[in-house]
């Protein structure tokens, strides 16, 4: 009989006597919070993933804990490092995901955002960004009169009017945008310019989930207007000038309009892009004088002119990638429901009669004379 018991005795201790509430439910002074996880290409199977910590401590010399670990798989590096920091790891905070150029041009991102997306613990409004060079770089260099790493990056990425040339991406908005049926997705790219300082200068267009190219923020910001943006952040305009040399003006949009109009014919597909802008002249180095109405109409054309040359640089270069950040397959979709992949749509779209036509009034020029 006692020998029977005896299982039975084990297996309760094993479950009770086991059952370090220390273990299951660590204090929040034990946790590590992971703020940013960079990822760097190691070879065609493996990566180099760092990642910061915030240091609650205020007596510890560096504000930011970092570390890194080459693995196959995103969450085998928070397995790993956690035997090499006494915090108990935990990306519920995670805010920042940076990708090398290399990393997102050999490998692809997409495997690793879905193996993250399907992390209870990790939100879905997660930045995302490329960076040139190496991540463990970005995350490891000191950057004097800036706060730590983990505040710098993510109110760095947090979307502002006067950066909103930028399609700053979450985790949630890449995976809807590579896995739809019409569009690619794309991210901002970031570059450390000095030595105390990381700028947006790019965005990084994305064909599946590999980075293949970057357009200008000039370029970005009318993308931005062609994917349904209504107000649009300042411009910088150059535009023939009235005695012959160019004159440049800044205007600050107060709204914008876009529509696309389309044949619907994927054998040959014809797209007419036409885009409706209002805004405010606020620099101007030019002799017009802008209170005249018909000097305000020639660089009301004339800015209209400068648009449009944007417009189709990108739009050609998209063609060219075969890439497409705007959406315009939605337009198609809607007539060739039946049969419908995307990748009948790129194949279409590369082949595409794209014509377009910007109209622009300006509605204020600050004039005080």
């Amino acid at each position: 009989m006692k020998l029977l018991l005896l299982p039975v005795i084990v297996a309760v201790f094993m479950l009770t006597g086991c059952n370090d509430p220390n273990i299951e439910h660590p204090v929040i002074e034990d946790l590590g919070m992971v703020g940013v996880m960079g990822f760097d290409y190691e070879n065609e199977n493996e990566m180099k993933i760092s990642v910061t910590l915030p240091q609650p401590s205020k007596d510890a010399q560096e504000q930011v804990q970092q570390f890194s670990s080459i693995v196959k798989l995103p969450h085998q590096a928070m397995m790993d490092i956690s035997t090499l920091t006494e915090k108990t790891l935990t990306p519920a905070q995670l805010r920042v995901l940076l990708f090398s150029e290399e990393f997102a041009r050999k490998q692809g991102i997409f495997k690793v955002l879905e193996n993250l997306y399907r992390d209870p613990q990790i939100g879905s409004n997660i930045f995302i960004a490329v960076v040139k060079g190496n991540a463990e770089d970005i995350l490891s260099a000191t950057y004097k009169d800036k706060p730590e790493i983990n505040i710098y990056l993510t109110e760095l990425l947090t979307p502002r009017n006067i950066t909103a040339f930028s399609p700053f991406t979450t985790l949630h908005q890449f995976i809807n945008r590579e896995t739809d049926e019409v569009s690619d997705p794309s991210t901002p790219y970031l570059e450390k310019v000095d030595e105390d300082s990381i700028k947006i200068t790019k965005v990084a267009l994305f064909k599946e989930d590999k980075m293949v190219d970057v357009i200008t923020p000039e370029e970005a910001k009318v993308v931005e207007a062609m994917r349904g943006k209504k107000k649009l952040p300042d411009i910088s305009i150059t535009i023939p000038g009235a005695e012959g040399d160019e004159e440049h003006l800044v205007m600050k949009f107060v709204d914008s309009k876009f529509h696309a109009k389309v044949n619907g014919d994927l054998d040959k597909p014809e797209i007419f892009l036409y885009l409706y802008v209002r805004g405010s002249v606020v620099d101007y180095d030019g002799v017009r004088l802008l209170s005249s109405n018909d000097n305000r109409i020639i660089v009301e054309t004339e800015t209209g002119k400068h648009i449009e040359d944007k417009v189709m640089r990108a739009v050609s270069l998209f063609q060219e990638l075969g890439v497409e950040p705007i959406g315009l397959g939605e337009y198609f979709r809607l007539r060739n429901a039946p049969g419908w992949t995307k990748e009948k749509w790129l194949e279409a779209f590369k082949q595409a009669d794209i014509t377009t036509h910007v109209e622009v009034r300006i509605v204020s020029t600050g004039t005080v004379r």
